[in-house]
């Protein structure tokens, strides 16, 4: 797991398709806020556990295609959804952008297919790369079965 604690302590994350809510765990105890948007309901047990030991977090069950939140982000973390998301290119791209406050982080991955890499340009020609990971290592990397990587933007 690689370190993001830089772009999430002390700021007010949303994160996107989190499934059961643990890959970013030990950074919520770091963030002002930290919400989770889920479109699988079964995990919502999961969520209210995580809650009962860090008061900051939140969670709301529903797609990113029809959330429609309160505020603004200062982290918006996109780990493999975009693939999920049934929306166009540019649109994804119009929703993150209108959600994410200027100077916020996008710490996004995702699989290289057509779709999804319109989205990765758009975060090119948008935002400031500030970091860029290789997330498989390795065999997988070699053979190509998968070769995501996983991007830290900036917005201007």
């Amino acid at each position: 797991m690689y370190d993001f604690q830089q772009y999430l302590a002390g700021r007010n994350v949303l994160e996107a398709g989190p499934n059961k809510g643990m890959l970013f765990e030990k950074y919520y105890p770091l963030t002002k806020k930290y919400t989770l948007l889920e479109p699988n309901e079964h995990f919502e047990k999961n969520y209210i556990k995580l809650q009962q030991r860090h008061p900051n977090l939140h969670y709301e069950i529903g797609t990113f295609e029809t959330f429609e939140p309160a505020e603004r982000f200062d982290t918006i973390v996109m780990m493999a959804v975009i693939a999920h998301i049934r929306s166009k290119p540019d649109e994804i791209f119009a929703k993150i952008n209108d959600m994410l406050n200027p100077q916020g982080f996008l710490i996004i991955e995702t699989n290289n297919t057509k779709r999804n890499l319109r989205v990765m340009a758009l975060c090119e020609e948008n935002y400031e790369l500030v970091e860029a990971k290789t997330s498989y290592n390795g065999i997988i990397k070699w053979l190509k079965i998968d070769y995501r990587d996983v991007m830290v933007y900036r917005k201007p």
